[in-house]
């Protein structure tokens, strides 16, 4: 069975300026564990950025302790973008009150964002990566990432289809260029501009992606993600 991740408050938080109810957040992680969904991705760690925006743009780890402990069989997590990354803010996955650190970067930082995973997971974090604006990756993007030899330390390597333009067989080419240069368990993010956020991430699963994201009522931007609902009737 394919493995969820739920972005809801972080991705859809472009929508809230990052600003939700503590009752909001048991009732969605409540929903999530119903539904057997994996991975809850709650925000950012980014401290970068101090514009008034909510907690769930920088998830301190005294901020999130709260939901953590109540997280059921959740996996939480966090985001953090490459070009925002500072390492005095990941002290020790041992200590955070976080699962999973999903790295997000766009084909320019690729070689920055595998130097911070190799640092996330020497601070015993686990680690994934999104590949932000695949459309763009050039052979030279393809060439740093198969001469990596820490592939074996993600839990998984995402996809995202961050503008919302691609279409499923510019995702298959995609999708088969990053098998053959040894990633094993690929993941998929949809936007759905061009309303193929469901089509593209089923043809993600019939390539055998290792998990997809999803949001409640298809929250986010770049005309939304895969809503959960959606997707439930199509598959589930």
């Amino acid at each position: 069975m394919i493995k969820l991740l739920d972005c809801t408050t972080r991705d859809g938080g472009y929508c809230t300026n990052w600003i939700y109810s503590d009752e909001y957040i048991y009732g969605l992680m409540s929903d999530l564990n119903k539904k057997n969904i994996s991975f809850y991705e709650i925000g950012y760690r980014n401290y970068y950025d101090r514009n008034n925006k909510g907690d769930f743009y920088y998830c301190t780890s005294d901020f999130i302790e709260r939901f953590y402990n109540k997280k059921n069989n959740l996996k939480l997590g966090i985001m953090v973008d490459t070009k925002r990354y500072n390492e005095k803010d990941f002290v020790n996955g041992k200590k955070d009150y976080v699962d999973f650190v999903r790295i997000a970067a766009h084909p320019d930082r690729i070689e920055d964002t595998l130097q911070i995973a190799e640092d996330l997971n020497r601070k015993n974090y686990n680690v994934m990566i999104q590949l932000m604006d695949i459309t763009n990756l050039l052979s030279e993007h393809y060439e740093i990432l198969e001469k990596w030899q820490n592939k074996k330390i993600l839990e998984t390597l995402y996809l995202a289809d961050t503008y919302g333009i691609l279409d499923s067989q510019g995702l298959e080419k995609i999708y088969k260029k990053i098998k053959g240069i040894g990633y094993n368990n690929i993941s998929f993010h949809a936007h759905n501009k061009k309303q193929c956020a469901l089509s593209n991430s089923l043809k993600a699963i019939e390539m055998g992606a290792y998990s997809i994201d999803i949001t409640k009522d298809g929250a986010g931007i770049n005309g939304g993600n895969l809503s959960y609902s959606e997707f439930s009737s199509a598959y589930l």
